[in-house]
């Protein structure tokens, strides 16, 4: 569009030579042809404008007004002064727009999902008399939302809810227990490893977040 303002803007600036003198009561002006060409650019240049910056756009109330304060306006065409006026509008204008399309909106990269959608839909298909998976299919909902939205100490807060909700599962009463009992193969022994990282790390994450009092200085998670 911008390209456009400004092609409309040379058209105009080669109807300058053509303005005639009117005397001193009416000054240089245009002939009716080339006026009436000169309102039309201008027309479409105001219509680009607020197309491209909305109906109430500086450039095009500027640009009526210009062409409006010289002698005859859209009746009889602008000044000469009010046409280089117009003109420097329209360029104005397109450069505007010009800033409007390059301008870089930098935006977070989509996120991976914290639990897999796979796995939340295996965990929904699970039919077990014992076991009622509702919460924890929630919990692992809530938790991607939070994720999503950067909302950091609550992510935390929710991994600890759901450590603390999936012993008995497992057969045990805490992810502890699940932690350091767990009796994979010795090639495996990592897996346990983390499994114990994580039921210290996390929590103690997770209870910084949910039990600190305020400070009269404090840092917050940011996901880096």
């Amino acid at each position: 569009m911008f390209d456009e303002l400004n092609s409309i803007a040379d058209k105009m600036a080669s109807l300058l030579p053509l303005f005639v003198e009117g005397g001193s009561m009416v000054g240089r002006f245009l002939p009716s042809e080339q006026s009436a060409l000169f309102k039309a650019l201008a027309v479409e240049a105001k219509s680009i404008l607020d197309e491209d910056l909305n109906l109430t756009n500086d450039y095009s109330l500027n640009l009526i007004r210009a062409i409006n304060s010289g002698a005859g306006g859209f009746v009889s065409g602008p000044s000469y002064a009010c046409a280089l006026e117009a003109i420097a509008i329209i360029r104005s204008g397109a450069r505007a727009i010009e800033r409007k399309l390059t301008r870089v909106t930098i935006t977070p990269p989509p996120m991976k999902s914290y639990v897999d959608p796979s796995r939340i839909a295996a965990l929904q298909s699970i039919n077990n008399s014992q076991w009622d998976f509702k919460r924890l299919t929630e919990l692992c909902r809530e938790l991607n939302s939070a994720a999503a939205n950067r909302c950091h100490m609550t992510t935390a807060m929710l991994l600890r809810t759901i450590i603390n909700h999936v012993p008995p599962v497992l057969g045990f009463t805490t992810f502890a227990e699940v932690a350091n009992n767990y009796g994979g193969a010795k090639s495996q022994k990592s897996f346990k490893s983390s499994l114990q990282r994580l039921e210290g790390s996390l929590r103690s994450i997770a209870d910084m977040q949910l039990h600190s009092p305020i400070r009269t200085r404090e840092d917050v998670p940011t996901g880096v």
